[in-house]
């Protein structure tokens, strides 16, 4: 069968993404939000007046990108502390009987939208909220916009508090909050933001979607050059599909989906460029890609090692070590992403420490995202070492609700495990197809699960299992290779079909502790594998 892709490959990436698509944004999260918000410095009081003294039983708010501390002094003389988180919508439980509260911010902050609720969930009238010098309309003008129940759909959760908030601050020109990533990341999910102007969940989590509905269709591009089979292709590309762990980190609003889509990429038109298609375009691309996932996190290094040993040993092999070559190679691999890098940093240049844009300036920023990286406490809850991600054994759990009908929605990022697991035997497969045979393919994959992964065990910080993102797109078709040949031994596909609905299986079981939807506690509690899957 041809490598080349022609129209029967064209319906199957069509089905195969549309469908994942569909499902991909079902519940990906609301379209409105507070648009408008009053930014208040430290100790700028403010004074909410009601009608009289009324039972006030709870206070519902939505904070900005400034999320501070504050107090509520009541018309009784107590006082509640407040920590806000931003983005997301808060109950404060007020429990008592007043005529005005005064909210006294311990530091800047900013608020979107405010109100409040008797007993009976009744909305209670504001009579005036002013500074003292004029009236503030900010705080009630976007009513419309408070939610009946506060979660995932209307609120951040995880890391979308840096992420999306740092987005947010991109498309709006303010400082950047989230600095120890380069911007790349940040800029790509803060283009809805702008575009359409709305701080709401599904556009601050529409690009990282986007990227994770792409590397489904890189999947399959990939595997079918590598395989030159179009069922294998077919297979690759659900495997992704139905990754529970890509389900979970691509929906969520951070910055991790465009980076493993771009290692993906990268080492796609490195293979492309080493079977000898458009050699130039190739490996311009290949470069092009390498440079835009160091520019989003610093792992894309860990992607080069693999990327610059396959050159080499390609060019070394193939007697291919020319002049023109070597300054491509530096042009393409060094000086296109220094470019995209720096250029980063020009194109959003409100971050922290910056005075004057300059290169000088850029390497000032990446020794203190150094320094930041390699001082970070391993305290966090799900922080785990590295070893144990091949099995997903501490998964991160990003969001937890549980409803007034006592339902439970959880989040998790959980790896499907007949991916997962199958995948340490197929990477040890790999070994003896180089070793017996020479093998060209089990050579590419070794080399970019291997010199992803291995960097990882010299790092003395906390980490996390979704650090093992950038390995699973090579491990899954680690394992498409392997059954391959499974196949070939007993001459029947049926072992790969087996598998695929195996793998469909977990993933449809374990719907509900990666999408967010409401279950019973029970449900999660019995799929649990390991005591440190939390759902």
């Amino acid at each position: 069968m041809n490598k080349k892709i022609d129209k029967f490959d064209y319906i199957l990436m069509t089905i195969i993404v549309g469908l994942y698509a569909i499902l991909s944004f079902i519940n990906l999260g609301s379209f409105k939000n507070p648009n408008t918000f009053l930014n208040l410095k430290r100790n700028e009081k403010i004074l909410i007046q009601f009608d009289d003294e009324i039972y006030i039983d709870e206070m519902i708010f939505f904070s900005g990108n400034n999320c501070n501390n504050y107090q509520l002094e009541l018309s009784n003389k107590d006082v509640i502390d407040i920590t806000s988180k931003s983005f997301t919508w808060q109950e404060v439980y007020i429990d008592d009987t007043i005529s005005h509260i005064v909210l006294v911010p311990q530091e800047e902050m900013a608020i979107g939208e405010l109100a409040f609720y008797d007993s009976e969930m009744n909305k209670i009238n504001i009579k005036l909220i002013t500074n003292g010098l004029k009236p503030i309309t900010t705080l009630t003008d976007e009513q419309d916009t408070i939610p009946s129940e506060i979660n995932l759909m209307n609120s951040t959760y995880f890391d979308e508090v840096y992420f999306a908030r740092t987005a947010y601050e991109y498309a709006n020109g303010l400082m950047a909050y989230e600095w120890v990533h380069p911007p790349l990341g940040k800029l790509i999910q803060a283009i809805p933001l702008k575009v359409f102007n709305h701080m709401a969940p599904f556009y601050y989590r529409l690009m990282g979607n986007i990227a994770g509905i792409l590397m489904v269709l890189v999947m399959y591009l990939f595997a079918k050059k590598l395989f030159n089979k179009r069922n294998l292709a077919v297979v690759a590309s659900l495997l992704m599909a139905f990754d529970t762990f890509h389900f979970a980190q691509t929906r969520m609003g951070t910055i991790d989906s465009f980076l493993v889509l771009f290692i993906l990429l990268s080492f796609y038109f490195m293979y492309n460029y080493i079977i000898g298609e458009k050699e130039n375009r190739n490996l311009f691309l290949s470069g092009l890609f390498f440079g835009c996932s160091i520019t989003t996190k610093w792992i894309g290094f860990y992607a080069g090692l693999g990327l610059a040993v396959i050159f080499l040993t390609h060019v070394i092999k193939n007697k291919k070590v020319t002049l023109k070559l070597f300054f491509k190679s530096v042009c393409f691999f060094v000086i296109i992403p220094f470019i995209i890098y720096v250029g980063s940093y020009y194109i959003y240049p409100n971050v922290a420490w910056f005075n004057d844009f300059s290169i000088k300036e850029v390497f000032q920023q990446g020794v203190r995202i150094y320094e930041y990286h390699s001082s970070v406490d391993d305290s966090h809850p799900f922080s785990s070492p590295f070893y144990t991600w091949p099995i997903s054994y501490k998964p991160v759990w990003y969001y937890g609700n549980t409803n007034e009908a006592g339902l439970h929605a959880s989040i998790t990022g959980v790896g499907n495990i007949v991916i997962w697991w199958f995948g340490i035997a197929s990477y040890l497969y790999l070994f003896i197809k180089l070793f017996k045979k020479k093998d060209k393919i089990a050579y590419i994959l070794l080399c970019a699960i291997t010199l992803i992964f291995i960097p990882f065990a010299f790092i003395s910080r906390g980490m996390f299992l979704y650090h093992y993102f950038s390995i699973l797109p090579f491990i899954m078709l680690a394992n498409v290779y392997t059954l391959d040949d499974i196949a070939k031994k007993f001459k029947s596909n049926f072992v790969i079909y087996f598998y695929l609905a195996l793998v469909i299986l977990f993933f449809i079981v374990y719907y509900p502790a990666v999408s967010g939807i409401y279950m019973p506690q029970k449900y999660f509690d019995f799929i649990k594998l390991f005591k440190s899957w939390t759902f």
